[in-house]
């Protein structure tokens, strides 16, 4: 599928049926870019869906019709020949996006860690988007990654998210790499004066030391009157 029909298919003006028309017979069964002449007894059993005894789901020749519109609008189909005023019955249509590429490529596929994952040439611009000036790796890095996403078989991310997960891991590995430490003085940079800090005792301990020796100072004063 091209990048044109995608965009064409899944648009919300397009039905369900139209989209299962589309994939599963027209395009299916045609021959390069054209369509087997349309049949529309086997495009009705191809569309219907049976259920217990009866069906769920059944297309008439006039619903065919309006499905075949409803492509046409959309740009995947366009008329090659036609036998039938009326409806498409017998027609050939030429599917118009086949082979048209689009200005948006298809959505990545997504897939779970493997072994031999490995980051792709885009790997540099967005470490650059994310802050990471050097996007360098070793394979320790490398190897740890794919280790730790290895175990979490459940996860499932395209190329481009698996990379934006490794960026960030090499982030995280720097930051713990980087000293903490003050960068040393240079050219008439001073260093600030370290903090003194109290070696006695604090002020409250003061305060309350003087309280306890006013009150023991009023404590003899009042023994010495009553020894007198």
């Amino acid at each position: 599928m091209t990048p044109a029909e995608y965009q064409a298919l899944t648009s919300p003006r397009l039905s369900h049926p139209a989209r299962s028309l589309y994939l599963l017979y027209l395009r299916h069964q045609a021959r390069g870019e054209l369509t087997q002449p349309l049949d529309y007894p086997s495009l009705g059993r191809a569309l219907a869906v049976q259920g217990e005894g009866d069906y769920r789901y059944r297309v008439t020749p006039a619903a065919l019709t309006a499905l075949v519109d409803e492509l046409q609008q959309a740009g995947l189909l366009a008329l090659e020949e036609r036998t039938h005023p009326q409806n498409y019955h017998g027609a050939r249509f030429r599917l118009a996006l086949k082979n048209l590429q689009g200005l948006t490529p298809l959505p990545a596929r997504q897939f779970a860690m493997y072994s031999e994952w490995r980051p792709d040439d885009q790997l540099d611009g967005l470490a650059r988007l994310c802050g990471l000036l050097d996007s360098r790796y070793d394979d320790e890095e490398l190897g740890e990654f794919i280790a730790y996403w290895l175990g979490r078989p459940e996860v499932f991310e395209n190329q481009h998210q698996w990379m934006l997960r490794f960026v960030r891991q090499l982030k995280n590995r720097r930051a713990l790499r980087r000293d903490p430490g003050p960068a040393p003085a240079t050219g008439y940079q001073q260093q600030p004066a370290p903090a003194t800090t109290e070696t006695g005792p604090s002020k409250r301990a003061r305060e309350m030391m003087e309280e306890a020796r006013r009150l023991s100072d009023e404590h003899q004063e009042s023994h010495d009157e009553e020894d007198t």
